[in-house]
């Protein structure tokens, strides 16, 4: 109740104008919040929610379509008999490369092909796994995909 006290006046309520009892204790006041010490840390970077509805794996999209690459091993290239991931594409190798989840990163092998692959456009040696990034580009010869979460 907001009240206004003069020295020497008797106080009245502005809602109704009634005497008030100076004898009355007043009303509790909101109490300000409690304050933390400031730590110097720099505050952590809030993260995207995870999508209950978001496929498994990670995602390689180009040539007009999405593939979910999990923590099996995946063959890129034209032969469908070796590849989980066909490319319709003279310039690809019947078994191109190869591509796996391991540890929430996808890592991608060249098999020896004669066009290679490129992750974000530096070629990899045959034979030998690379982690990709998410976000990175990843070309099978002339075949570009992103790398999506």
């Amino acid at each position: 109740m907001p009240t206004m006290a003069t020295p020497g006046v008797v106080s009245v309520c502005f809602s109704c104008g009634q005497p008030i009892d100076a004898s009355r204790p007043a009303a509790a006041q909101p109490r300000a919040p409690e304050s933390y010490a400031l730590t110097g840390a720099m505050p952590e970077a809030p993260s995207m929610p995870v999508n209950p509805y978001a496929k498994p794996g990670i995602g390689l999209v180009g040539e007009g379509r999405e593939t979910r690459v999990s923590s099996a091993e995946m063959g890129v290239g034209r032969d469908p008999a070796r590849c989980g991931i066909l490319l319709a594409e003279p310039r690809v190798s019947g078994l191109h490369a190869t591509v796996k989840l391991d540890g929430g990163l996808l890592h991608v092998r060249d098999e020896g092909s004669n066009n290679g692959t490129f992750v974000d456009g530096s070629r990899i040696a045959a034979h030998v796994w690379v982690p990709v990034r998410t976000g990175a580009e990843l070309r099978f010869g002339p075949v570009s995909f992103a790398v999506t979460p």
